[in-house]
């Protein structure tokens, strides 16, 4: 809740006293009505007087005595006043504040912690809590805080409600969201700061928690905004962040299993895109010396801070076996959550190959959780109908042997896939069909079920599969295919082979082609279906097109954000996977250049995602293309013109310039080629502290030159500025 300054009360003998009254535990109690007597004598009682036989002095006496005093809420409210001993800090960041309070606490009989705001319904706990949360900045006040809370928390409610219907805990929250908007999400605290005030975080919340009647929820929108609150943590793991998280897990119930309610993102989607912009700091080329020390310490407190990021998403997603007790596999988790963002999961199997082969304590491999997830825990989960086709393509690529393997009931994944409702292409059932066809007769499906009637084959008739009996498995991909990706980056993207399918004659790309198409299509909806369909070009342009559309239609920011949480690693993904399709790369480029105004929102970046590297990669793939040439210099503008010299600098640093250069040298004499390089190369170069190419050659001298005289509408004003950036000259 919010905090209002007041005086510090210097003789809280002398604070108003409240007419109203409340028991020792915060709850109202009735107020005694006092009477003023008629008679002239009354007027003249002194309530001090030792008078034992007037009636209405008794009264008061006893009204004086129970109602508690608000000298300790006065005394909190007071906290954001300057302190005494030192007037740059607030007096709430002290241990002196703390310490005091604690014996206000106590200093008189009721005690002064059950005092209950009649304005706002707020209590001394509702104050101590979010003001500590947010106005520590040492480990000696933080500690003197929590002391203080244990103090308070004897002699009041943790359980009441204020008049907004907060509980206290929820102020250890309301701290932790203050903080983060006074540092708009970008300011590293300092590690004394940061540790102080999540040490006090952890405290109360495991004081408040079990008291609190479960009045507060920690799934959907409340789990979302913490997670968004959380600043880089680069304390050596686990950092106090993650200790956070962890009594938030253990104590509080989150869950990524209990996410929900988040229309456009989701925790785990969030959490991994902070960590890929994490692990990209750690990696991050500076100008000069790199082995320099501050660089080296930069370095390592990124890694530090994406090693506790990765712990949450670890904690998250922990699951612990009901009748054996122990945690289970972080793939098992992230298959069986059911909702783990395309990216993340691909970068969990790919990380951890060995489990995709385990079985759990159930005796089932992730690929049998895949197949066996439910449509109706889908609908639940707000999953669209593909995605369970991505997942087990993943865990298929990963083991494709997955498929033949039996769990403990003796069922094989597709007979799990076929009993839980799921489709035969949408569903990732002719995927398990394929990597195994005899585990079709696990089902004993009739001649006109769904499945059955889908097939379609070439030489052999459905009757002949299904009375095959000595088929073994399909042999596995082509020796140079492999069967495992390596690569992972940003945007989950790796390049494969599709695998050719003989037998099946089915347009298997029209749903997912008609599906991002539409013009009402849930941006969840295009996304999943471009990541389960990544090896078809037509969805992947047709992906990048509508995701384009939508954003470019977008009133807002937060509108842009709602498509760039999501699309920035889908379009990248898509590039990456079809780096020789000239429309794919053209229609990416058009929707990074619409989602561009939102990099460094909520966690999106056009850096750690890949987006700026494959941009030029792709205007290096396709010099002789001018459509692509020039969608691609407006996608480099638009990140650079939104993410400043640290983005100038990640443009130079993977040969942004010699691919402009390069477009100018293929397209002398098209207007808009040369414009649209001249423009970019004009922002480029306009953030002085960037660090770019030390000048330029011959060559693109006379490419600036010939732009500027051919085209000096479009063009001069921009060539003058560039070389004014590199050669000093002014005017060509």
């Amino acid at each position: 809740m919010g905090c209002k300054s007041s005086k510090p009360v210097d003789q809280p003998q002398h604070e108003h006293v409240s007419t109203s009254k409340s028991n020792v535990n915060g709850a109202h109690a009735p107020t005694t009505v006092i009477k003023q007597s008629s008679s002239p004598l009354s007027n003249k009682i002194n309530l001090s007087s030792s008078t034992d036989n007037n009636k209405s002095s008794k009264l008061k006496l006893k009204d004086s005595a129970t109602t508690p005093k608000p000298t300790l809420y006065h005394h909190l409210l007071s906290g954001l006043s300057p302190s005494p001993k030192d007037p740059t800090k607030v007096s709430a960041s002290t241990p002196s504040f703390w310490s005091q309070a604690a014996a206000l606490a106590t200093s008189t009989t009721p005690s002064p912690a059950s005092y209950v705001d009649p304005k706002t319904g707020g209590t001394s706990l509702h104050v101590a809590t979010s003001l500590a949360s947010a106005r520590v900045t040492s480990m000696e006040a933080a500690e003197a805080a929590v002391d203080c809370l244990v103090n308070i928390a004897r002699h009041a409610n943790p359980s009441l409600k204020d008049k907004h219907g907060n509980v206290p805990l929820e102020g250890v929250f309301s701290g932790l969201f203050m903080t983060a908007a006074a540092n708009n999400n970008k300011t590293i605290e300092s590690a004394d700061c940061l540790g102080a005030r999540f040490y006090f975080r952890t405290e109360a919340f495991r004081l408040l928690v079990k008291s609190s009647n479960n009045a507060v929820d920690l799934r959907g929108m409340k789990l979302y905004k913490i997670i968004e609150a959380l600043p880089d943590d680069v304390a050596t793991p686990l950092g106090p962040t993650a200790e956070f998280m962890r009594i938030l897990v253990d104590e509080g119930g989150a869950s990524a299993s209990s996410i929900s309610g988040v229309a456009d993102d989701d925790v785990l989607a969030l959490l991994y895109r902070r960590f890929v912009r994490q692990f990209d700091q750690s990696e991050r080329f500076f100008q000069g010396d790199n082995s320099r020390e501050e660089v080296v310490r930069h370095r390592e407190a990124f890694k530090n801070a994406a090693i506790n990021t990765f712990n949450i998403v670890e904690m998250l997603l922990r699951r612990t076996d009901t009748e054996t007790g122990k945690e289970e596999s972080l793939v098992h988790n992230a298959v069986r959550v059911g909702a783990c963002p395309p990216d993340l999961l691909r970068y969990i199997v790919e990380t951890n190959l060995e489990a995709v082969a385990q079985k759990d304590a159930s005796g089932n491999l992730p690929l049998h959780y895949a197949a066996g997830y439910g449509v109706q825990a889908q609908a639940l989960h707000n999953v669209p109908s593909s995605y369970t086709k991505y997942v087990i393509d993943e865990l298929l690529y990963a083991y494709p042997d997955g498929a033949a393997v039996l769990n403990s009931e003796g069922v094989l994944p597709i007979a799990l896939a076929i009993e839980s409702g799921k489709k035969w292409i949408g569903g990732g059932v002719r995927s398990l069909y394929e990597a195994y066809p005899p585990g079709l007769q696990q089902s004993n499906l009739s001649d006109d079920h769904p499945i059955i009637q889908s097939l379609s084959f070439n030489t052999l008739d459905v009757a002949s599969i299904m009375s095959e009996s000595v088929m073994g498995p399909l042999d596995g991909p082509d020796e140079e295919e492999g069967t495992v990706a390596t690569g992972v980056d940003g945007a989950g993207g790796r390049r494969r082979k599709r695998t050719h399918r003989k037998k099946i004659n089915k347009d298997e790309s029209h749903d997912a082609i008609m599906l991002v198409q539409k013009s009402d299509a849930p941006i969840r909806d295009i996304v999943t279906t471009m990541w389960a369909n990544e090896e078809d070009a037509g969805v992947q342009m047709l992906g990048c097109s509508a995701l384009g559309r939508i954003a470019c239609e977008a009133s807002n920011e937060d509108a842009i954000a709602s498509v760039a949480l999501m699309g920035v690693t889908s379009v990248v993904n898509a590039m990456k996977n079809h780096p020789n399709e000239p429309a794919v790369q053209e229609k990416a480029c058009v929707a990074l250049t619409a989602m561009a105004p939102v990099d460094g929102v909520r966690e999106v970046s056009f850096a750690a995602s890949g987006a700026i590297s494959t941009v030029v990669s792709a205007m290096q793939a396709h010099v002789e293309d001018a459509t692509v040439q020039k969608e691609a210099c407006r996608a480099l503008r638009g990140i650079a013109a939104k993410g400043g010299a640290d983005r100038a600098t990640a443009v130079a640093s993977v040969s942004g310039f010699t691919a402009l250069v390069n477009a100018m040298g293929a397209h002398p004499n098209d207007g808009d080629v040369l414009k649209e390089a001249c423009l970019t190369m004009e922002v480029l170069t306009s953030f002085h502290d960037a660090y770019l190419p030390n000048g330029i050659n011959e060559q693109s001298e006379a490419l600036l030159q010939t732009a500027a005289e051919n085209f000096p509408e479009t063009c001069l004003k921009s060539v003058n500025a560039i070389r004014s950036r590199f050669i000093g000259i002014m005017d060509v």
